[in-house]
């Protein structure tokens, strides 16, 4: 019997003993500085509550997906901060937590209202998401559903943000009489009436009025704002740069993945947002950039 006791003694001691290191090894690691004066920003872009059987789901995490992913950033420590944080730090060096982590979205769709925003609000973590302002102006009952402007003011009254992902740039256009179909935002547009491409003006001048139309409907619907621009398909050039500039675009976001550091309007982002994105995968995606 006394060797009974002492087995089941022990079991319950190094049971003990397991969840003690457990608690400590969560506490160290929410304590780790990985890296300082540096900002890792994440992109996703749709969210649902489960994948479609039969389909790829590109670009398409889970509700628990994204509910792992945040509860790992927390667990080890990241502190995600606000686009306006990271703005003053991205522009003027203003000091953020270690660790820090900028959540974005892109394209607006629907998913963003029912599915991530109830878990970033348990979380109490802001997203901003870029968007396509044509695609929430009209309704498309044969596309995905997209924010609406309510929508977006209501989510904004909670921290979130909407950004400039172009009004109706974020397509291909024909750049030749063929019709080669390339990025509508960095190709000069085959103009068919006319028989020939768009002059480096009139491209310009598409790029420019576009943009400054979406900010001005973001004025219209949820108040003036910071002006940022999410590239389409991640395309950009130097005449987008030029004209981004011009229409008051602070910082350019790309898919590039890398992290950011003060004094660039170019901001590189980790893709969070794929179906194979465990919050394990995202941990090792991410380490990648700061244990070198």
């Amino acid at each position: 019997m006394k060797t009974i006791n002492y087995v089941i003694f022990g079991m319950v001691l190094i049971g003990m003993m397991a969840a003690t290191m457990g608690l400590d090894m969560e506490k160290s690691s929410a304590k780790a500085i990985y890296y300082e004066d540096k900002a890792i920003v994440l992109v996703y872009h749709d969210v649902c509550k489960n994948l479609k059987s039969g389909e790829s789901n590109s670009s398409t995490v889970t509700s628990a997906q994204f509910q792992d992913h945040l509860q790992m950033l927390n667990n080890r420590g990241f502190h995600i901060i606000s686009m306006d944080d990271f703005i003053s730090f991205m522009l003027h060096g203003k000091s953020i937590p270690p660790n820090s982590v900028v959540l974005t979205f892109d394209d607006g769709y629907t998913s963003f209202y029912t599915e991530a925003f109830p878990i970033l609000r348990r979380f109490g973590a802001p997203a901003f998401n870029f968007i396509v302002g044509m695609t929430s102006d009209l309704f498309n009952p044969d596309a995905e559903m997209h924010l609406n402007w309510e929508q977006m003011r209501e989510m904004k009254a909670y921290g979130m943000g909407f950004y400039n992902h172009t009004y109706n740039l974020h397509r291909t256009v024909s750049a030749d009489r063929t019709g080669t179909q390339k990025p509508a935002l960095t190709t000069s547009m085959y103009l068919e009436q006319r028989q020939r491409p768009e002059t480096e003006e009139e491209h310009r001048k598409r790029i420019f009025s576009d943009l400054s139309f979406l900010e001005k409907r973001f004025e219209q619907e949820i108040g003036k704002q910071h002006k940022l621009l999410a590239f389409p398909y991640g395309a950009y050039n130097d005449v987008v740069l030029e004209e981004g500039a011009k229409a008051g675009m602070e910082l350019f976001f790309t898919v590039e993945e890398g992290i950011n550091e003060p004094g660039s309007r170019i901001v590189k982002r980790i893709n969070a947002g794929e179906p194979y994105v465990s919050a394990d995968h995202l941990w090792n995606q991410m380490k990648k950039f700061f244990w070198k």
